[in-house]
């Protein structure tokens, strides 16, 4: 019984990392850290009498303190710099714990009264935490954080982790808020390793530091691995897996001769390397099995949130964008020198140029993520500032990035999804979701429409449950559209969308970026497709080393003397 309770509190910890590695896609190897945290936090205080359960509380808020500095620290990390730095944590706690004894009670640890008690003579509440009391409460912790997982994997949370496991950059181009939701999830992650830590220092009455060595990160990481991506049951396989290590280690050690450490640590390594090998199989077996639970579009969706929706400006104000005298330096190279563009409200305007004119430049610090040395950025005739898309986004101003960035195998109208997310204003949106609140029910009928309307612009909505594999070029490229478009951005810059498209499918992009514009948005398009450019394009603007050469009308760029001789490459007179 005491050994089934400490397998439940280790799978409350493992719970905890899952939700930063397999929902958050963030690397993290240090969970052992904050377990210990728990632990002796909590007998540290309860033995300065302190209540138990006050103590717990206090530890495990400690512990989702720390987890949350941690993400600050981490703000600019990510796979293997991240998984080495929390690495590192776990090392540090670690040989804290061993070289001050008198805050781990040194090798024989800190020890306490087993079983403990609760007891309060004002409420007239007087329990004794047997181990079988330890196994329901491990129980319903463990179901209640998979009943969790699953209802916030479904709703605006995971949505978020979904962006966060694919990149920083791809998701902070669709409206996430990168840097704060990972400082969210290590705190979450953090706080529930402590709370796995506490229960089992309860349990067991003994908290040693060889019990929290870095070996425990390590094998909480591959008891998550084991489950692959957002499944609320890996870790408790995981942690079945590691149950039976002790015994299997012991036996190996005991017929070879050897530590029985050592033996759960080589273990511990085969593991980690067998799910490492076996993961990408496995998981391509279980996928059309999943695959077959995707939610289908609505079938009476709400009308197009571009409709009066979308916060266009009406011709004749200020422009949607503006780009002021913008001046963009990398070391000695200036990449744009004093660009004026504007993009209004139902056009299309292309920027056009030979490759390193600043074409792509000029969109990223329309975007937010690259910050003039010189000039301004405003947004509907408000000046922006700031080195994230997210803000931007929300602002009204969405970008597709140059290279084909897809959210994993997210279905299509999943990664849809992920895009109008960013329409939500109200705070609070998962916890909201969690209990199912009016408010969450009726923001995800206006995200399911938003998507709808989204994929049926640019023709995907056959392909609503498919996965980004099997769609082709000129598919993944118009998926990356509807994601900028469900954002309900005014502005949306797009780069390069025609690459790798045959003339039928850019045929069909010329439509699709056409509406875009004729429903009221603003479309700012770099293309060297130049049949494309004049089909669709009501202004160009031609770019040259950073430097605006001419803008107008397509005819009259093409009769300007300066692009025939600088773009062009044919004499003025020719």
């Amino acid at each position: 019984m005491t050994t089934l309770a400490a397998d439940l509190y280790l799978l409350v910890a493992a719970y905890g990392l899952a939700l930063a590695v397999s929902y958050a896609g963030l690397p993290v190897l240090g969970q052992g850290a904050f377990v210990a945290v728990g632990a002796f936090g909590t007998a540290q205080l309860e033995g300065h009498g302190v209540p138990l359960l006050v103590a717990v509380a206090v530890a495990v808020v400690a512990a989702g303190g720390a987890g949350y500095v941690v993400g600050f620290a981490a703000a600019r990390l990510a796979g293997s710099s991240l998984a080495l730095a929390t690495w590192g944590l776990a090392w540090l706690v670690y040989t804290a714990l061993v070289l001050f004894p008198r805050l781990s009670g040194g090798s024989q640890g800190l020890t306490r009264p087993t079983p403990a008690s609760l007891t309060s003579p004002s409420l007239g509440v007087d329990v004794v935490l047997q181990p079988w009391v330890h196994v329901v409460v491990g129980t319903v912790l463990v179901v209640a954080l998979a009943l969790v997982l699953v209802r916030a994997d479904a709703g605006p949370w995971g949505l978020d982790w979904a962006a966060l496991r694919t990149g920083p950059a791809l998701a902070d181009s669709i409206g996430v808020p990168v840097q704060r939701r990972r400082r969210a999830v290590l705190a979450a992650a953090a706080a529930l390793g402590a709370l796995g830590g506490a229960g089992t220092a309860v349990l067991q009455g003994v908290v040693a530091p060889v019990d929290y060595s870095p070996l425990l990160s390590l094998q909480l990481f591959v008891a998550v691995l084991v489950g692959g991506t957002a499944a609320w049951w890996g870790p408790a396989l995981g942690i079945g897996l590691l149950a039976a290590l002790p015994t299997t280690a012991d036996a190996i050690a005991s017929a070879a001769g050897i530590d029985p450490l050592r033996a759960r640590a080589v273990l511990t390594a085969v593991l980690l390397v067998a799910v490492l090998a076996l993961r990408a199989p496995a998981g391509r077996l279980v996928a059309p099995y999943l695959r077959r639970w995707q939610r289908r579009p609505p079938r009476d969706p709400l009308p197009d949130a571009a409709a009066g929706r979308d916060g266009t400006v009406p011709a004749g104000e200020a422009p949607l964008l503006a780009l002021r005298a913008v001046v963009v330096e990398y070391g000695a190279v200036r990449a744009l020198d004093g660009v004026d563009v504007e993009l209004r409200a139902g056009e299309v305007h292309a920027l056009v140029g030979p490759n390193g004119s600043g074409k792509s430049t000029a969109l990223r610090v329309a975007a937010g993520v690259v910050a003039p040395v010189e000039g301004s950025v405003r947004v509907r005739g408000e000046p922006v500032v700031g080195t994230s898309a997210a803000p931007r986004v929300r602002a009204g101003v969405a970008r597709t990035l140059q290279r084909t960035a897809m959210l994993g195998r997210l279905p299509v109208g999943r990664q849809v999804e992920v895009g109008a997310r960013a329409r939500e204003r109200a705070p609070y949106a998962g916890l909201r979701h969690l209990v199912a609140a009016p408010s969450a029910v009726r923001e995800r009928r206006e995200r399911a429409a938003a998507t709808a309307a989204a994929l049926d612009l640019t023709g995907l909505t056959e392909r609503f449950a498919a996965v980004p594999d099997v769609l082709d070029t000129a598919e993944q490229r118009l998926l990356q559209v509807a994601r900028a478009v469900a954002t309900g951005a005014s502005a949306v810059l797009v780069d390069e969308p025609a690459a790798g498209m045959s003339a039928r499918q850019r045929d069909r992009l010329a439509g699709i970026l056409r509406r875009l514009a004729d429903s009221g948005r603003g479309v700012l398009l770099v293309e060297h497709d130049m049949n494309l450019v004049g089909r669709i394009a009501d202004r160009v603007t031609v770019l040259a080393e950073g430097r605006v050469l001419a803008t107008g009308t397509p005819e009259a760029v093409r009769a300007d003397p300066a692009v025939a001789r600088a773009y062009l490459g044919v004499p003025a007179d020719s």
